[in-house]
């Protein structure tokens, strides 16, 4: 398991949010097991992402996808999305 942290700006947090929704179906395909996205509180146009993927190689492929790049378009996205690959190295209780 790996997981992704992505860094992204939106033109409208209102718009992108849909078409962020929509692309589960996408993200699937490539072995998403589940996202969380947060917007920073003072200025929610930057939203940071964080996936968790059944595996690396995919991943970093559907981040290469045509459709990715189509969804990102769509939804606003300015810039290139800032994606970092994880391992996790520590879990420790409250």
């Amino acid at each position: 398991m790996t997981y992704v942290l992505v860094r992204i700006t939106v033109e409208d947090l209102a718009k992108w949010k849909p078409v962020f929704e929509e692309a589960s179906a996408l993200r699937k395909n490539f072995g998403s097991m589940g996202v969380r996205a947060y917007s920073k509180t003072d200025s929610p146009n930057e939203v940071v992402i964080l996936g968790e993927y059944a595996d690396k190689e995919k991943a970093m492929q559907m981040f290469q996808s045509q459709e990715f790049r189509e969804a990102t378009a769509r939804a606003g996205v300015k810039g290139l999305p800032e994606v970092s690959f994880l391992d996790e190295i520590v879990n420790l209780p409250a």
